[in-house]
């Protein structure tokens, strides 16, 4: 090693580039953030642009908006009767262009207006209608218990 070449010539090193990919990428953020008339600004508008956009919690017909984690116990349950709705609705349009449908098919047809009924009560449950009912209760018995006295 370090040996010179047949001409008697010591060879040239390379620029230190390093082989970890997180570090040259650094070096890379670095050299662009040196361009001429780059300011602190323009940085910070630049990687606001860059970070991905985090998704809108809110769905479809019935307006439901999650305050919660994206991925919350009350949004897979919604999806997840969202869905089977959807695949009912695929077996209607089926049967009506003259398929006929297995036994498994029928009981998910005959479901159906189960889901819708159990998709209301969580868009319910989630935007908080039914809590509000009971304020509104709770108002009421107070202001009749104030004239009593």
């Amino acid at each position: 090693m370090g040996q010179q070449s047949n001409s008697g010539k010591a060879r040239t090193k390379r620029d230190g580039i390093p082989n970890n990919p997180k570090i040259r990428k650094q070096l890379l953020k670095v050299a662009a953030d040196k361009k001429e008339g780059m300011t602190y600004a323009k940085r910070k508008a630049m990687r606001e642009a860059a970070k991905p956009k985090t998704p809108s919690t809110a769905f479809g017909k019935q307006g439901m908006v999650l305050k919660a984690a994206p991925k919350g116990p009350l949004e897979v349950r919604y999806r997840a009767l969202a869905k089977k709705i959807r695949q009912c609705e695929e077996l209607e349009a089926k049967k009506k262009q003259g398929a006929t449908l297995d036994k498994w098919q029928q009981q998910k047809l005959r479901k159906k207006m189960f889901l819708k009924a159990e998709l209301r009560a969580l868009a319910k449950r989630v935007t908080g209608e039914d809590a509000a009912e009971e304020d509104e209760s709770d108002e009421t018995s107070d202001e009749t218990s104030d004239d009593d006295e």
